[in-house]
Order: structure tokens, then sequence, then C-alpha cells
């Protein structure tokens, strides 16, 4: 999964024909000047639509309806800056726009939670859905018919991508499956559908702490012994991937939702929310058993007739991405540089849409504990040495996620890997970064990134990962 790219420039290759390629970019850095270097950096912040205002010609701010299932961008081009003369240059300016599209949107679109652990993001990165596919996506979406602002200087035009156009790409069953009928039953009736209101802040399942639910592409549900009630897998394919495995509202009226789930659902309260991306609601058992006792409400399930409620403010938002600007990418090869001189083992450098992410593989702990193996300690301090080098000069956040490898042991492997990655915050604070700028996260063995039946492969799971994230700007920019 991982390779040492540099993501700037594998998106001037998948999006522009003027491209450098990221083999050539490497070669060539350290013989670089300071004056090439901030040139450079400028390129790359410009291709990953980070360019400063100043040199900006297109700007897009996004945001997202989860009522509607719009992802929505605002995107404008100025004319003057981008010499193109008008009126007759109209048509070459929505050309030059759509070319731009996916430079300018892809961030935002790719923090789009698609279930309780991952982000668009990260099935890139997996390799799940490609860039390529966003790409087509992107620029097939409908455009409203583009006008002029600010005197007639600045052409603008609104890009809306259907949800649903990105969740087919990762609907990959052909057959549903029917939840297994527990021999427990419960006195129950047929419904017309299900509306489950997980509405406020709920107790996080497994943490002692309380969080308002999130929309997702493909949320779970659970009942609160965790027998998983609802996922994608158990919805018809043709339905997941033209309506969704559930609708999302914020109204309490049941009729909002008739079209989805009739005139008589089975209204149920969420007990609790789950998941690393707090997505996924908990209802009572007995919740679960009133759906499983009839066969005709399991029938519901695969026929994806379920709402969830959320508190509004959830559910419609502007969306920001972090800002990786020139200096992020100064940054971000310094700390190349420091890494490959310094010889440090088993950390590979990823540049994210989320900010600059350090991979610390095959970390080693005392079995089944939080406690770092001795000779693991000297990689840690280059880590944090590493990151002390950078002297960033833009505001910043740092966040450690921990995996494990899957063993079969779902809730001990997710506390561990919690408890590994708080062990890592404390390393590195202990060598002198500020204990302000970290949090963490574990997510157990959900997210591996290689075969959990070999031990090569267990030992890549088992792994921590480092990101320092720049400030999110609500508003990209390009210089092309």
């Amino acid at each position: 999964m991982y390779k040492k790219l540099f993501l700037p420039f594998l998106c001037i290759a998948l999006f522009s024909a003027n491209a450098l390629h990221a083999q050539d970019f490497f070669g060539k850095f350290y013989e670089l000047t300071p004056e090439e270097e901030e040139l450079l950096a400028a390129q790359a912040a410009s291709a990953s639509g980070n360019a400063s205002p100043e040199e900006a010609i297109m700007a897009s701010s996004s945001s997202i309806d989860w009522t509607r299932e719009i992802f929505s961008s605002n995107v404008s081009l100025d004319v003057v800056k981008a010499k193109i003369p008008m009126p007759s240059g109209k048509t070459s300016a929505i050309n030059r726009i759509q070319m731009q599209l996916p430079v300018l949107i892809k961030d935002p679109l790719l923090s789009i939670y698609v279930d309780d652990s991952l982000t668009l993001s990260d099935l890139v990165l997996q390799g799940t859905v490609t860039l390529e596919e966003l790409t087509r996506i992107i620029t097939s979406s409908h455009q409203s018919p583009a006008v002029f602002s600010n005197g007639g200087t600045v052409l603008q035009t609104r890009q809306s991508i259907r949800l649903q156009d990105i969740g087919s790409l990762i609907v990959r069953h052909h057959m549903p499956y029917t939840q297994e009928q527990p021999i427990e039953r419960i006195a129950s009736r047929e419904y017309s559908g299900i509306i489950i209101d997980a509405r406020g802040k709920l107790p996080v399942h497994g943490e002692f702490i309380t969080s308002q639910a999130k929309p997702c592409l493909f949320p779970k549900i659970y009942d609160d012994q965790m027998t998983l009630v609802y996922e994608r897998n158990m919805v018809d394919p043709a339905v997941a991937k033209s309506k969704g495995i559930v609708l999302y509202g914020s109204d309490q009226r049941p009729l909002q939702y008739k079209e989805r789930v009739g005139n008589d659902p089975l209204w149920i309260t969420a007990k609790k929310i789950y998941g690393v991306n707090r997505v996924d609601p908990v209802i009572s058992h007995d919740d679960f058993l009133r759906i499983v006792t009839v066969p005709s409400n399991l029938a519901l399930l695969q026929q994806g007739r379920v709402v969830i409620l959320l508190d509004e403010a959830q559910l419609s938002y502007a969306v920001s991405a972090p800002e990786r600007n020139r200096r992020y990418y100064l940054a971000y090869e310094h700390m190349q540089k420091y890494l490959y001189e310094n010889k440090v083992p088993d950390v590979v450098q990823l540049d994210t849409p989320n900010g600059l992410k350090l991979v610390m593989q095959n970390l080693r702990f005392i079995a089944d504990s939080a406690e770092l193996l001795p000779e693991e300690r000297s990689r840690v301090k280059q880590i944090a040495q590493s990151i002390k080098e950078l002297n960033l000069d833009f505001e910043h956040t740092i966040l450690v996620e921990g995996h494990t490898a899957d063993v079969n042991k779902p809730n001990g492997q997710l506390t561990l890997s919690v408890q590994r990655a708080e062990t890592i915050v404390n390393a590195l604070v202990a060598e002198g970064l500020e204990r302000s700028l970290f949090t963490y996260k574990g997510y157990g063995g959900t997210v591996p990134v290689a075969d959990n039946s070999t031990s090569e492969g267990r030992a890549q799971n088992r792994r921590v990962e480092i990101t320092v994230a720049p400030k999110a700007s609500f508003t990209q920019r390009t210089a092309n």
C-alpha cells in the first residue's frame, strides 16, 4: 500500500497534461538552490489546490448536504488574471474551469466519511477507489450555467456531485445476505420501514465520552450486545448503488420520509454510537429482536428502507481540507531529506490530503502490551527530531493513529491500539514536542494494509501513523 510517492505530482500526472514524474522530483530535489526549492514548492501547492491568494487564478469552496445527498462546489475563475478576453473567450474560460475541477474539488471530496473508520482518501490509498474514477465523476457531474460577477471580471459556476455516484464505486457485492435470526423472540409485527433517532449527544460504545453521531456513505447498525444488525452487504446491490443504504434527515416527523420508509415505520431511539468516526448507531437488543423476529421486517433491510435521524448541523456544512501551501511542501521535503540522511528505518513518508503522514511500520511492543520494546525508542526519538527539524511556520496539529494486526479479538485490539497510540504521543512529548498539538485514535485491526494470514503481513499491520496536519481551509485555489 505505502509507496514513496510525492502525491501533488502524482495528482498533476492524473489531472493535467503538464506533469513531473515523482521519481524525477526525488532525483533532483537535493541539487536545487533555495530559490528553486521555493518555486517547486509553490508549483506543488498549486497542484494540490493550495496556491496563495495572490497567485490564484481559480478558487473553489465546497459543502455537503447529506439530506439531499449532494456534494457541491462553488467555482470561480478570474478572467483578468487568466488573461482571457471577454466576451469572446467565455467558452475557453468554461473549458478551463472544467479542466481544473478535479484539482480544486478532490481534497474536500476525499475527506468524506465512508464508514466507521475510513474516509474516501483512505480508500484511494488502499487502491479500492482510484483517482481516475473520482475524476470521471467530478468532470461528468452537473454544472450550473456560468455567470459573471465582480463587474464581469470573475466567471462563476456551481458543480454538484451525487454522493451515490461515489458510493456506487464501493458497492462490490452481487447478492445481499440475510441477518441470521437468533433463537430469542419478542412480540413484534410488520412495519413499513425503520427510523433510528440518533440525534443529540450519545455515549460512545467502549469509551467514557459522549459525542454526536455523524453521517457517512455506509453506516453500520449494532445492538447493545454488539451484534451487527445492518451493513451495506445486507442491501440489494442495485438499491445500494442507486439510493444508498440509508436516508439521513433531522426532522422527527415520520411523514417526511414516507417515500423511503412508508406510512408505518418502526421508530427506534439509538442508545449509543460506535466507531472511530462516530457514525454507527447502537440500538437496544429488544429493538433488534423486533426487526429480526418478523421475516418481512428483515426484508426491509434488504430493501434499504432505513432512515437515520441526526442533528441538523451534522448533515449540512462547509467542507474544509488541510491547507498544503508552499511552506508545507518545503517542510515536507526537508523532512524527506532528514529521514534519508539519518537512515531512519521502517518509516514511510506520504503526502496525503490530510497532511504530512509518517508511517512507522513493524512497531514492536511487549506482547499484548502498550509498552514499547527498548530498542524502538531510538526510532521514536528520530521521528520526534524529524518533526522538530521542520521548524513549522504554519499552524498545525499532530494526529497519532494506532493499528494492530487482526487476531480475531476486535474489542481487545481496539483498546490496545488506542493505548499504543497514547504511548507514542507520550514518547514524542518526552522528546520535547508540545502536548497540546496532539490527538490520538486507535483502529484495532480494522484498517489492514497487508494480509493478516502471514507473519510479514501482520508485521506491516502493526503500525503507528503520525499525521502533521496544517490548519483547515474552506477555499481551494490553483494558479494554473
